[in-house]
């Protein structure tokens, strides 16, 4: 299960670098754009319509990586009292949550997507298919899918008493 849940880890976090890539490229985008409004009153065409397409895959290619590194905000005082069994159980079930979310999620975008897609919706100012923005949605609740599932797993095995090996043995 460990390696397995490194493996995941590696895979997610090379997405989530790629999600970080592409959003340097709105960045970069962004700022030619208004360096060429200063200089020479004049702007990129599309610069929305990519930049948008741009958040949309960092977001959701970064949010996989957070649930696997347990990136995500947690208030841990009612817990601190438990035993580690005790918190492995509640940390299973808040992955379970998470999990039902972004099921839903998919399951909701997978439709909308589709929709899009029958419709032949673009975006507004270069006509960019709206499916590819959907992609991005799907395939990051997919990975978001992915990720809780293993670190459900984890939490399981953790409340029925394995001992995970300490982080310096993960690398």
């Amino acid at each position: 299960m460990e390696a397995f849940r490194r493996w995941t880890t590696r895979l997610l976090e090379r997405i989530a670098i790629a999600g970080v890539a592409i959003l340097g490229v709105a960045i970069v985008l962004v700022v030619a754009d208004i360096a060429l409004r200063a200089i020479f009153n004049h702007s990129i065409t599309g610069t929305v319509d990519i930049t948008q397409l741009c958040v949309m895959a960092a977001v959701f290619w970064t949010i996989p990586y957070a649930f696997i590194r347990d990136g995500h905000v947690g208030i841990t005082l009612a817990t601190d009292w438990l035993p580690r069994r005790g918190v492995a159980v509640l940390d299973m079930l808040a992955a379970l949550a998470g999990l039902a979310f972004v099921v839903l999620m998919t399951r909701y975008g997978w439709e909308q997507a589709m929709r899009s897609l029958d419709y032949g919706d673009r975006s507004q100012t270069i006509g960019i298919p709206m499916i590819w923005y959907w992609g991005f949605l799907l395939s990051g609740g997919v990975l978001s899918c992915l990720a809780t599932l293993v670190i459900a797993a984890h939490h399981l095995l953790v409340a029925m008493g394995w001992q995970p090996p300490a982080p310096a043995e993960r690398n």
